[in-house]
């Protein structure tokens, strides 16, 4: 990733027009606003002593949190966790609630009472509204799944930051681990935890600290861990949940929410992407940063030119990061194991999938190592910053902004749907590479029609987009062969000196029968081109928004 000069850095979230400085402070039931980084131990505890407010009294305690659940695990599948946390002789029960990748990353719902010891007793709530969406639990069914051992420092002290404003922040360091039925897993990690005052300030203030000593980005909480410990579960992928934006939204509305958005679809995978046991997880961080370079671009003209840059060649080169990953996961599963599994008796397709896996796990670690680097974690500070400070504002394009959203909607929708008609003019003859550049702006197209659906009324974007996604998944696989046959020249080249023979025949017998299979699908893509060209576009129609 590339690295930016100071004063742009310094810039970044705005001037106090962009951050008031007096967010409200999250109160006992209300919004737990919180930002964690990971590292080794001894990094944590002298950063802790010499960076982290050094001459601020620290107070130290042992915390142990058992997590609750049905047997079913009713709660975690309507998003709740419920723990019991034993403070000496003090017991606090809390439930927390993800908001969803719309909202804040660095936001959870959180609800906090007094029980009488360390069994739960969800009546003491006392929030009807809660207690509602929780649902039916019946008295003895909720059981303990897993426990947290932690030892806790914290320390509370006030940072203020020109130009962002102030925050009064809570840091705590935690070092511990988790146990579940003999399964244990360390914790080791600083928590920030704004108290009042500007969210950009504290997220300005963890970049200060991991520019001391490079620390990793935490998007875990301890409750998710410990059930993937408690259930055995590898992290997977998770895929985009649409912006919901009402046709009153203005521009700066839809800006707000696309990126929002298009961050915490990105982040939701960085565990995935570490984990690597998913391979969505790896395509669905890629689509994220496509959708949010796609967004970009929609945006461009209401953007700082600084800005603009900044984010595209960010988001290029973390893309470029988990590219090969994905190119080879997609070879191994959807082209190369359909074709030993109809010839088991080729010994050559074996030796070529002995030799992918070595790129792939190579690829894999480039990601990880990539998702581990300082300058990712600066990246995902910076941009929270950026969004939260409303860094577009220094363009001076007020007017812009407050314009209606469903106009700019209208516009773009338009011309990206002009531009891929226009691409694939005489379809039934396109080359491969007019194909390929057909397919990019049938992607953007798809993108802006799902950052926008929410404004054109329920239902009536379905049949556009559902022509418009099988096209784009249909001309993906034609990419998918052509980027794979790139992909096996650069493999048999490496390995020339070594199985090079039977390298070249696997090649030319995976090539071959996707070339064939492609040969006699290309008249069904040729039949989605032509139903997507009919379909209704919905955006011209006046009567569709509610």
């Amino acid at each position: 990733m590339t690295l930016q000069d100071t004063q742009a850095q310094e810039r970044r979230g705005g001037g106090p027009e962009n951050a008031d400085g007096n967010a409200p402070a999250p109160t006992e039931n209300s919004i737990e606003i919180e930002l964690k980084l990971a590292g080794p131990s001894d990094v944590l505890e002298s950063l802790w002593g010499s960076t982290i407010a050094p001459k601020t009294k620290t107070v130290g305690r042992r915390l142990i949190s058992t997590y609750y659940d049905t047997s079913d695990f009713r709660l975690r599948r309507r998003g709740f966790t419920l723990r019991v946390r034993q403070d000496e002789n003090d017991f606090v029960q809390t439930v927390k609630v993800e908001n969803g990748a719309a909202q804040s990353v660095m936001q959870r719902g959180e609800w906090s009472t007094p029980t009488d010891g360390p069994a739960p007793d969800l009546t003491k709530l006392g929030d009807a509204e809660l207690l509602d969406k929780i649902g039916l639990i019946v008295a003895g069914e909720l059981q303990p799944i897993f426990t947290t051992d932690v030892t806790r420092q914290t320390k509370k002290y006030r940072v203020n930051r020109r130009g962002v404003g102030r925050a009064h922040v809570e840091a705590a360091l935690d070092t511990g681990e988790i146990r579940c039925e003999g399964k244990r897993e360390a914790i080791s990690e600083i928590e920030l935890e704004l108290l009042t005052g500007s969210i950009v300030a504290l997220q300005k203030e963890a970049a200060r600290i991991h520019h001391a000593s490079p620390l990793q980005f935490q998007p875990l909480s301890k409750a998710e861990r410990g059930f993937a410990l408690a259930l055995g579960d590898h992290l997977k992928g998770q895929k985009s949940k649409l912006p919901n934006l009402t046709p009153e939204a203005s521009v700066e509305k839809g800006l707000a929410s696309v990126l929002n958005n298009c961050m915490g679809h990105w982040l939701a995978n960085h565990a995935a992407v570490l984990d690597g046991r998913d391979t969505e997880g790896v395509h669905q961080m890629r689509v994220a940063l496509r959708r949010m370079r796609s967004a970009l671009t929609i945006f461009k003209s209401i953007l700082p030119v600084e800005d603009y840059e900044w984010l595209q060649s960010e988001a290029k080169s973390l893309i470029g990061n988990l590219g090969g990953v994905r190119d080879w996961d997609v070879f191994v599963d959807e082209l190369l194991q359909p074709v030993i599994e109809a010839r088991p008796e080729d010994a050559n397709l074996i030796i070529l999938r002995d030799a992918v896996d070595e790129e792939r796990r190579l690829a894999q670690e480039r990601a990880r190592s990539a998702l581990r680097s300082p300058a990712y974690l600066r990246f995902v500070l910076e941009l929270g910053a950026w969004l939260e400070g409303r860094g577009w504002r220094r363009a001076g394009t007020q007017t812009s902004l407050d314009r209606r959203l469903v106009d700019l909607a209208d516009e773009v929708l338009r011309k990206r749907h002009k531009q891929a008609v226009k691409l694939g003019r005489n379809f039934d003859a396109l080359p491969d590479e007019a194909l390929h550049r057909l397919r990019i702006s049938l992607k953007k197209l798809r993108y802006a029609t799902e950052f926008f659906v929410s404004l054109y009324g329920k239902g009536r974007t379905d049949t556009y987009l559902i022509a418009l996604r099988q096209l784009q998944d249909d001309l993906g696989h034609l990419n998918d062969v052509a980027v794979a046959e790139t992909r096996l020249r650069d493999v048999c080249g490496r390995h020339a000196d070594s199985n090079a023979g039977a390298l070249q025949a696997a090649f030319g017998t995976v090539i071959g029968w996707h070339s064939h299979t492609l040969a006699q699908v290309r008249p069904r893509i040729a039949q989605d081109w032509l139903e997507f060209t009919r379909t209704k576009t919905f955006w011209e129609q006046k009567d569709v928004r509610v």
